[in-house]
């Protein structure tokens, strides 16, 4: 299960991100009304694997295309060793 909820400029993501529970997350609206920054925090994500990790990367060239600014805040480590074997990790745009 997926649960995905903004509040201000914070979307909170809770559960599994993953090629069960993005599909009902597509298309992804919770950007079609963000202007400027926006933070992903994904600290309540128990597991992802690569459709998980695809589909993120999808909605940050989402965003991108739309001039969102889009942070990841406390990006679980299996998210991060996903994007670095795909070698995929310098398009994270991890929060310092």
């Amino acid at each position: 299960m997926l649960n995905i909820v903004k509040q201000d400029e914070v979307i909170t993501f809770t559960g599994e991100l993953n090629r069960d529970t993005v599909v009902n997350f597509w298309p992804f609206t919770l950007l079609k009304n963000v202007s400027g920054d926006i933070v992903f925090d994904l600290a309540a994500v128990a597991h992802v694997d690569t459709a998980g990790l695809a589909w993120l990367l999808q909605q940050l060239g989402q965003a991108n295309k739309a001039n969102i600014q889009v942070k990841l805040r406390n990006t679980p480590q299996q998210l991060k060793s996903l994007a670095l074997v795909s070698d995929v990790f310098a398009l994270l745009p991890l929060e310092s």
